[in-house]
């Protein structure tokens, strides 16, 4: 028996072999509707208020959202004044038998899309999903989950508690086949995402254990620890970290500090940041110009060596597909079919031919040609 979900699907692949699939696609956008040949497009179904400056959307997405693993991130798409902008989120729960996500955005004060959605986002809203990224997953990094417990240390700054909902959810919902804490850094109280929902896992279960590490307002009484990471919190709260699988997500400043205090000493470490590195430009070394061949518009631009290459082919009135312009969500990956770049994050180099290219943040090193 087809449910109307898929007749519906049927029924607009019909319409756009008959009418052409712009035509069609416009015509659904303009009736709010989320069905689509090949785009995945979701309707807020629901918004709640986490704290004074985060949100968390229960998006419903159409016929071709894939799913998603805990502790993954997905693209999400908006349209602000009529342009479209991209950003990459996590996932805020677990897979759900309804088929609903929920993403929780916290707002910053240069956040475009994040202060959008924040306080202008309303429900009924149609947004798109694109592509579901991320390897800090229990089926990538606890392959034997079910064979043996583990001990699980979850440390999270500010909205990097995100994945580690997700996480937490999933292994309530296999009945804890692990040993876990979460180890959650805020600057007080009221900042907290999920503050009540941890303390009321973890009240249930033996397995799950939630400390709060805050900046300012910290309630010793209650377990709260006071201060930014350090290694006399983790002493007392984590013990032996050779014993713990870590996992970890937060601003970069939060994740290098980690990295400075708990260096090689877990059974293993696994880590995603929401900020990125920033670019790193030798003013010494000397500026050079290459060319680079963008083989299916048939285009041969020139670009300096100091330049990501996104914001250099903009410079020169071309705009490839983009989104968070820092390295995050991969929306401006393509295809590098020769050449040599340098990743200006990290400054690592790379000449092998027919790679993923992050444009926003690679400058060309010589003669490059790309697949756009």
């Amino acid at each position: 028996m087809r449910t109307n979900s898929q007749l519906s699907n049927k029924l607009v692949r019909g319409l756009s072999k008959i009418l052409g699939q712009e035509f069609v696609t416009f015509w659904l956008e303009q009736a709010g509707s989320t069905q689509s040949t090949d785009r995945c497009l979701a309707e807020v179904v629901s918004i709640d208020r986490e704290t004074q400056d985060a949100v968390s959307l229960w998006l419903r997405p159409n016929a071709l959202f894939t799913g998603f693993e805990a502790g993954q991130h997905v693209n999400l798409s908006v349209s602000i004044e009529g342009v479209v902008h991209t950003r990459s989120y996590s996932f805020s729960s677990a897979p759900t038998t309804d088929g609903l996500v929920r993403l929780t955005i916290k707002q910053t004060p240069t956040g475009l899309v994040s202060r959008h959605v924040v306080n202008n986002l309303e429900v009924g809203t149609i947004v798109e999903l694109g592509d579901v990224f991320g390897d800090m997953t229990l089926s990538n990094t606890q392959p034997k989950l079910t064979e043996q417990r583990p001990t699980m240390l979850l440390l999270a700054a500010g909205s990097g508690i995100t994945p580690m909902i997700s996480l937490i959810e999933s292994l309530e919902a296999k009945n804890w086949p692990a040993d876990v804490t979460l180890m959650s850094w805020a600057r007080n109280p009221a900042d907290v995402l999920f503050d009540q929902l941890l303390k009321s896992k973890a009240a249930a279960s033996e397995h799950f254990k939630y400390v709060r590490l805050l900046e300012d307002g910290a309630n010793e009484a209650e377990g709260d620890l006071t201060g930014r990471p350090s290694a006399a919190q983790f002493k007392k709260v984590a013990g032996n970290l050779a014993q713990s699988d870590v996992y970890a997500c937060g601003p970069d400043g939060f994740m290098t500090a980690l990295r400075s205090i708990v260096g090689d000493k877990p059974k293993s470490f696994h880590a995603e940041s929401f900020t990125p590195m920033a670019l790193s430009v030798d003013e010494n070394a000397e500026v050079k110009t290459f060319t680079v061949t963008l083989t299916k518009s048939n285009r041969i631009v020139e670009v300096s060596n100091n330049k990501p290459l996104l914001k250099a082919l903009q410079e020169q009135g071309i705009n490839p597909p983009h989104g968070c312009g820092m390295g995050i969500c991969n929306t401006c990956s393509c295809e590098k079919l020769t050449g040599t770049t340098q990743n200006m994050q990290n400054k690592s180099v790379c000449g092998s031919n027919n790679t993923a290219l992050r444009l926003c943040i690679s400058a060309a090193q010589g003669p490059v040609s790309l697949d756009l």
